[in-house]
């Protein structure tokens, strides 16, 4: 069962892979279901801790004392995973299939290892301070954080420098992924998606070999009859826009430059202009930036006493 007729869309959560994989599916040759979730499962499944001695504590590990090597776990279990998207596509009357989970740019290692170079890639970049601010966005919503996000929000207490220290993580893992398959890898960024979308998903579809008609785009975004799991903010919209795009400008002006420090690395490897970072304020600037907010807020809430009274 194995062959390179997968492929699979990478990206962190919030930075439009709902939207590349909408594009993908509309391909009359290419089905790429709602989010499966089980590349990242079976990265999960292979995961292993190092116990005593420096063994390695996990399924292969585990089996290769039982006789099977790793190549032939990740045979097993490649056939495994690409089997439910092969006959999906089937199903549908496709002969391509692509798989989209946001949160498998959490996994990528193990996901390597899987699908190596038995699958092609789709990688969807967007500027980190947009991102952080989606991930706020959506976490509000959902009053919960990825499980994948979790993780950082244990080691920093400022949420928002959380979600930027796994955007940098996720894409710096990208990055060196890239490097690692050049032949197999196609880059997109989300800004460009949206200020061209004919161009870039032209692009995409040839680096597919895939040929595409005029359409495309529309029949994208047309409402499907099941979305399944992903990203509810593409479905409430017809046309492809750039309503998203610089929504971190409206943070206050320290928080940015606080998230500017984390991200400027890796958004200039990725061809974004870097953020203007200012030294940081001494603690008498900050408290009394403090008490002035406290003093506003009082105020408001005595006027809104006197105007229920």
């Amino acid at each position: 069962m194995e062959n390179n007729s997968g492929i699979v869309i990478l990206g962190v959560p919030r930075s439009g892979t709902t939207l590349v994989r909408r594009l993908v599916n509309a391909h009359p040759n290419i089905a790429c279901p709602g989010e499966t979730c089980i590349l990242s499962a079976c990265a999960r499944f292979m995961h292993s801790e190092t116990v005593a001695d420096g063994l390695e504590f996990g399924v292969i590990t585990g089996l290769s004392f039982a006789g099977f090597s790793q190549d032939e776990i990740l045979h097993r279990l490649r056939n495994f995973a690409f089997g439910f998207h092969t006959d999906h596509a089937q199903s549908q009357g496709k002969k391509r299939w692509a798989e989209k989970t946001a949160v498998d740019i959490f996994h990528l290692d193990g996901i390597e290892d899987l699908c190596a170079d038995q699958v092609q890639y789709v990688c969807v970049v967007r500027h980190g301070l947009d991102v952080i601010c989606s991930l706020k966005e959506f976490s509000d919503r959902g009053f919960t954080y990825l499980s994948e996000v979790h993780e950082y929000i244990k080691r920093y207490p400022i949420v928002l420098e959380a979600f930027a220290h796994a955007w940098v993580d996720a894409n710096q893992s990208l990055l060196r992924f890239i490097d690692r398959h050049p032949d197999n890898t196609h880059v997109i960024r989300y800004e460009d998606l949206v200020d061209n979308p004919e161009t870039e998903t032209k692009k995409m579809f040839e680096f597919l070999n895939e040929q595409i008609d005029e359409n495309i785009i529309s029949t994208a975004l047309a409402r499907p009859r099941k979305t399944g799991l992903g990203d509810w903010k593409t479905y409430q919209r017809d046309n492809i826009d750039k309503a998203s795009i610089g929504r971190w400008k409206g943070l206050p002006q320290y928080l940015a430059s606080r998230l500017a420090e984390i991200c400027n690395p890796t958004l200039e490897s990725f061809g974004y202009e870097t953020i203007l970072v200012k030294p940081r304020d001494k603690q008498s600037v900050a408290r009394r930036r403090y008490e002035m907010a406290m003093n506003f807020n009082s105020s408001k809430d005595n006027g809104s006493a006197g105007n229920l009274s």
